[in-house]
């Protein structure tokens, strides 16, 4: 039987089910369909769905925060003591590798085993590249650790934007999109306060409970009502749909199924030479645009190594405590992007998150050279550093970090962009 025909009875078989059970002959008719034009979907399920798939991004910020408090205390640990300087730099970098390693791999997972699957996949690894930070007695073990996590917070990356866009409705889609960059930042302020308290063996247990917090809730989650329409499974289009919209009844949610799935028959992927029109190309260009300038403006260098920044700055605050300061003033900017975001219009956002972020770099890039030629400059512009940083991470939460996630999922909503979307991972 298929797709259709065994959606088509499911519609017959939930009609003679109500008839029978509820209502007298001769009032289903008119009752039965009183209840579909009257139903309001439930926002609730979809909120739900897209904070379990959003932990997956909380997964990824804790591996971008971790080198900043982790790092000097393994230089000042007793089995890590003999380390030099360049080994220190892999610990940080390679995590970035691991994740360009992810795209193609996300990229062919997601479309031919479904988001779900996809990330369900990796969550366990996710708890393994963890798990051999904490118990490391090798540098090697900490090389593979920060690889493996590396690639599962780039396979997230993509693939939680995916799911998100594909299981909210157009009027929240926006802000459950910008629940990611939020996320990100909620993980990368985890790290730096745990990591206060906890040495960085202990920090990586912590970090571990998220992706296996992940995996319980993912499993109890819908796959992607597109994803399942498009490989023709109707009836589990419609389950899914159902449940993400908090209906009773597949007929309530006919009408949304049937969109999708003219929506999906619009967006077939085309012939090789038909990839290279003008309506594939300029969405695919902004997004991969956006994506690199979100990943070359400095970010993740300062948030990889923002305790050792303020240490070479030689600021006269706790750099553990004015990088906590950081961490929290990025979540806080994170929550006004979100609501900012449609108001204010993403264009201006990004245009005013560029000039900011370039002017901060700039005075940062200033205080070192000054520190050079005058190093009694830290005593009055000690504070300069903190000032700088916040400032970058203020403009890059409030346009590029969330911007380029929020329109990355927008430009890769029809099937052809999954594929295509590889090198929007790397």
């Amino acid at each position: 039987m298929d797709g259709d025909s065994a959606y088509q009875q499911l519609l017959r078989e939930e009609r003679q089910k109500h008839h029978n059970n509820r209502f007298p002959p001769t009032s289903y008719m008119d009752t039965h369909s009183d209840q579909v034009s009257a139903f309001v979907s439930k926002k609730l399920p979809q909120f739900l769905a897209a904070g379990v798939a959003t932990l997956g991004a909380l997964g990824l910020g804790t591996v971008l925060g971790y080198t900043s408090p982790a790092l000097p205390d393994i230089k000042n640990s007793t089995t890590f003591s003999h380390l030099v300087e360049s080994q220190h730099s892999w610990i940080g970098s390679i995590a970035p590798i691991g994740a360009c390693v992810s795209g193609p791999v996300a990229g062919f997972l997601v479309d031919a085993f479904g988001r779900k699957k996809c990330m369900l996949f990796v969550a366990p690894l996710f708890i393994l590249g963890w798990l051999l930070i904490a118990f490391a007695e090798y540098i090697e073990m900490i090389f593979a650790g920060r690889f493996i996590t590396g690639f599962c917070g780039g396979t997230f990356s993509l693939a939680a934007p995916v799911y998100i866009s594909e299981t909210a409705e157009s009027s929240i889609r926006g802000t459950l999109g910008s629940s990611l960059q939020l996320m990100i930042n909620c993980g990368v302020l985890v790290t730096y306060v745990v990591g206060y308290f906890l040495e960085w063996n202990w920090l990586a247990l912590v970090c571990a409970s998220i992706p296996a917090g992940f995996f319980v809730g993912m499993i109890f989650m819908p796959e992607s009502p597109r994803y399942l329409m498009s490989k023709k499974d109707k009836v589990g289009a419609s389950n899914a749909l159902k449940w993400l919209r908090g209906a009773s009844q597949h007929q309530q949610v006919k009408d949304e199924l049937n969109t999708l799935q003219a929506s999906i028959e619009e967006c077939e992927v085309p012939e090789f030479k038909a990839m290279f029109s003008k309506s594939i190309m300029k969405p695919l260009g902004i997004s991969l645009a956006l994506m690199f300038f979100q990943q070359w403006n400095g970010n993740n260098a300062i948030v990889f190594y923002t305790v050792d920044i303020f240490n070479d700055a030689g600021s006269t605050l706790d750099p553990k405590i004015a990088t906590i300061i950081v961490g929290c003033v990025q979540v806080v900017a994170s929550v006004v992007a979100a609501i900012l975001m449609d108001k204010a219009g993403r264009r201006v956002l990004l245009l005013l998150s560029g000039a900011l972020m370039t002017a901060a770099l700039c005075v940062l890039g200033g205080f070192f050279y000054m520190k050079e030629e005058d190093p009694s400059v830290i005593e009055y512009l000690g504070w300069l550093p903190l000032l700088c940083l916040m400032v970058f991470i203020v403009a890059f939460s409030l346009g590029f970090g969330p911007i380029a996630w929020l329109l990355a999922g927008k430009y890769t909503y029809c099937n052809i962009i999954p594929n295509i979307a590889i090198g929007r991972c790397i």
